[in-house]
């Protein structure tokens, strides 16, 4: 088994359970280790657990027990002022802004690394921080205990330093990535469960590895997404016709073959079917006894 086989199938262990009881900063830990296969993923979540107690302590020390604004102004100043984390604006594009070692070893990231740190101290220090995936930018949610309403909530910009957002904000955020004619909607504000915010993680990677023309990587971040998802078929079809390139026409054909087979409706399906056909007589002429026995 190789490193990478040895990470994917911790990776999906971590990931089986119900969406919202994944382990989020350890499936996290384990996307950077599948490219960091020297990473040490307890010593990174010990790291998250010694913020977490120090935030802890910090809470403790207040007159009272703190809520709203003194709440999240006592993990800002842990995080941002301490600690130093922040966006990092100069090298945005940087694939190791994904991988949470990287993130915690520099203290620079993305907005969704960030939200990780962010809500995974603050979760273990006792606050309710969630992930909120915002379209182009991911944002935290605190929500103090025994809400009135949603006004007593607090949305912050983790990637801006814990700036503390109103709904307009979140609106001009949107309307930034998506544009001005499309019309926000509620949903945008929703928290997400960290097997989303994980496929957010591997979505960017595998966005990112395809623009640079890293195909291997985009294929080991695919796998990783196939753990998370077994039947996305789209995953399937995107890594069958990467292994085609990549020259493993056995594979990309498993991979292709049923990605016809359940998806005969699709718009793509002639170009894919053709990729099918070209690659069945490439395994024929390659090795003809194994192609009769895999038929």
């Amino acid at each position: 088994m190789t490193a990478f086989e040895d990470t994917l199938e911790r990776f999906r262990v971590a990931v089986s359970g119900p969406a919202s009881e994944v382990p989020l900063a350890r499936a996290a830990l384990l996307i950077a280790q599948a490219e960091e296969p020297d990473a040490d993923v307890d010593a990174f979540e010990r790291r998250l657990q010694d913020m977490a107690e120090t935030l802890t302590q910090q809470l403790a020390r207040q007159p009272q027990p703190p809520i709203g604004r003194r709440a999240v102004q006592a993990a800002n100043q842990l995080l941002f002022r301490e600690l130093e984390f922040r966006g990092n604006e100069q090298h945005y594009d940087d694939p190791r802004n994904l991988y949470l070692t990287h993130v915690l070893r520099e203290r620079r990231g993305i907005p969704v690394t960030l939200a990780i740190v962010y809500a995974e101290v603050c979760q273990r220090a006792g606050l309710d921080v969630q992930i909120v995936g915002l379209p182009g930018h991911v944002v935290c949610r605190y929500t103090p205990p025994d809400p009135v309403d949603e006004d007593d909530e607090i949305l912050l910009d983790v990637y801006n330093g814990g700036r503390v957002l109103t709904r307009e904000d979140c609106q001009g955020l949107v309307r930034n990535t998506l544009g001005s004619r499309v019309p926000f909607k509620e949903h945008y504000l929703a928290n997400l469960a960290p097997r989303q915010v994980i496929q957010r993680v591997l979505h960017n990677l595998k966005a990112g590895a395809l623009q640079r023309g890293d195909e291997e990587r985009a294929a080991r971040t695919i796998d990783l997404l196939l753990a998370l998802y077994p039947w996305d078929l789209d995953e399937i079809r995107d890594r069958g016709m990467l292994r085609e390139r990549l020259g493993e026409s056995r594979e990309a054909l498993d991979d292709l073959e049923q990605y016809v087979r359940y998806r005969s409706g699709a718009r793509d399906i002639q170009t894919v079917s053709e990729t099918v056909r070209s690659l069945r007589r490439h395994v024929v002429e390659a090795d003809p006894d194994g192609a009769e026995e895999a038929e």
